[in-house]
């Protein structure tokens, strides 16, 4: 009878086969899942530096929307200086939608407006400020010199760097930087 069964052919799967078929469909399940779980990633990151490039280029038009004598006053550290009196402007620091700061960001928004001002002095616009990306130091009023001065109130050129730092939802940093300089002559 033994002999019989085996040679009308095996009806079933052996213990080992079974075992490495179901071995197979869950390296098959794993590896599909991580390549889901990374294009959604990628996805992500497209998604939040599209934003910040989004919010960063709406930054630089209002900046540029502003009159051109009051964009420092507007847009720097300090609302001492504002034009329509103290703490009345947008700032430097400012919210993009759908973006979360990075954890170490003082003040909690990702965006960041930098222009030439010097550490502990974010009200003085001056030419002596070290800034690779800004191209400083430069000589912003004109005059053919670069000063040690303040020169918030007679520029005619203005660096500015517009940046956004987001912390994205797997934890990491994200950032894009924009900039322009803005003439008036």
């Amino acid at each position: 009878m033994k002999s019989r069964a085996r040679a009308d052919g095996r009806k079933g799967l052996t213990l080992l086969e079974l075992s490495f078929s179901i071995t197979l469909l869950v390296l098959g399940i794993t590896a599909i899942s991580r390549l889901t779980l990374g294009i959604t990633r990628v996805a992500n990151m497209q998604r939040d530096c599209e934003l910040a490039t989004e919010g960063a280029r709406a930054m630089l038009e209002r900046i540029q929307a502003e009159a051109f004598s009051q964009a420092f006053r507007s847009f720097n550290a300090t609302g001492v200086d504002d034009p329509g009196g103290p703490n009345t402007a947008p700032g430097a620091n400012f919210a993009v939608a759908g973006l979360r700061a990075a954890a170490d960001d003082p003040d909690g928004q990702p965006g960041e407006i930098i222009m030439p001002t010097p550490a502990g002095l974010p009200g003085e616009l001056r030419e002596d400020v070290v800034n690779e990306k800004l191209a400083m130091p430069h000589d912003l009023n004109g005059n053919q010199l670069v000063d040690a001065l303040n020169h918030a109130t007679n520029y005619k050129l203005l660096p500015v760097l517009v940046r956004v730092r987001w912390r994205a939802s797997d934890g990491t940093v994200g950032v894009v930087e924009l900039k322009t300089c803005l003439a008036n002559y």
